[in-house]
């Protein structure tokens, strides 16, 4: 039976991301739990406490008992929130990874269902790696780099403000949005060995999906093939400025810090009465270049750089697509799609 490229589209960017999606939330809340709040009360009681002993958050600490007061309580608080969410969330992430290979390996033959029209022999779960292990370990790093630096920055020698001393607070509290985010990058890791095993028992190539917003480097490389056992060309990306033309070869998805590309089983064989899924794959990144459908994170210059690029070497853009490439690099901006 011949697949559809919407459906495909549909089934992997908006149900099985969304899925995943469900999944990082969920372990995250776990793993941070009441940090957030903790950091909130820590920097008001903090305040009130300077504005008390100085006269307001505007006036100068003076050195002596009353400063190292207050230092001495930011720490020990910062202490006790972060070395609780050290273990909090190495456990929620490292008993989520079975979770994880099981939720790629179903999605895979959803995937190889639909593109195929045939059901598939089961695939079996891969068993949790030294790899995967190791990553989720890494997370008590990331927090106790941030607590450390925190710790250090609150010293009497270094706080003379209160603007000094919400610097080193703001230190300590990054480590929560790092918690977060090497979360989805453990977890997208994992839905991605559990899709390559899928990739093993059922086709011959692994085909790069982004999500429709995705950044200059993912966009890249969506509608791309791999052959099983071979690497993805390293170094790409729309943006020239973040192209690395030596950059060695990369195994798949993530590339980096909340990316949820994923490598979904692909055969040639496959059949199609439309657009064939990977060049509808690479029609959709030509879209998302021209239209501007970028993150908060992602300049708007890497994407009209990205826009110019498609212009100068893409000569088949549709018609509508160009249009708007042409007229965000002429502009300077992106207009809201209709």
């Amino acid at each position: 039976m011949a697949y559809d490229s919407d459906h495909l589209f549909r089934l992997v960017q908006d149900d099985h991301i969304g899925q995943v999606v469900d999944l990082e939330k969920r372990i995250g809340e776990t793993a941070i739990g009441d940090s957030e709040t903790l950091f909130a009360q820590l920097i008001r009681r903090t305040l009130a406490a300077w504005s008390r002993a100085y006269g307001g958050p505007d006036q100068p600490g003076a050195p002596g008992d009353m400063l190292r007061r207050i230092l001495a309580a930011a720490r020990a608080a910062i202490r006790r929130i972060l070395d609780s969410l050290i273990p909090r969330a190495a456990t929620a992430l490292g008993e989520s990874l079975g979770e994880a290979l099981a939720l790629g390996v179903r999605q895979g033959g959803e995937f190889v269902r639909a593109a195929s029209g045939r059901r598939r022999r089961t695939v079996a779960v891969p068993r949790v790696g030294r790899a995967l292990l190791d990553e989720a370990r890494r997370m008590g790093e990331l927090v106790v780099q941030r607590r450390d630096r925190a710790l250090f920055l609150l010293h009497p020698d270094r706080v003379s403000r209160w603007s000094h001393l919400l610097v080193a607070l703001g230190a300590a509290r990054a480590a929560v949005p790092a918690v977060r985010a090497h979360i989805a990058w453990v977890i997208n890791t994992a839905v991605n060995e559990g899709l390559d095993a899928v990739v093993r028992a059922s086709a011959q190539m692994r085909l790069w999906v982004s999500e429709a917003d995705a950044c200059v480097r993912c966009l890249a490389y969506t509608g791309r093939t791999a052959l099983i056992g071979e690497s993805f060309p390293g170094g790409r990306s729309w943006d020239p400025r973040q192209r690395r033309i030596r950059a060695p070869g990369v195994d798949g998805p993530p590339l980096h810090a909340h990316c949820r590309c994923r490598c979904v089983p692909w055969s040639d064989s496959w059949t199609t009465s439309g657009v064939p899924f990977p060049l509808a794959l690479e029609r959709e990144a030509h879209r998302s270049l021209a239209y501007g459908r970028a993150r908060p994170t992602e300049s708007r210059a890497a994407r009209l750089r990205a826009a110019r690029e498609l212009l100068r070497t893409e000569p088949d853009l549709l018609p509508t697509v160009e249009a708007r490439a042409r007229a965000a690099v002429r502009t300077g901006r992106f207009t809201t799609a209709a």
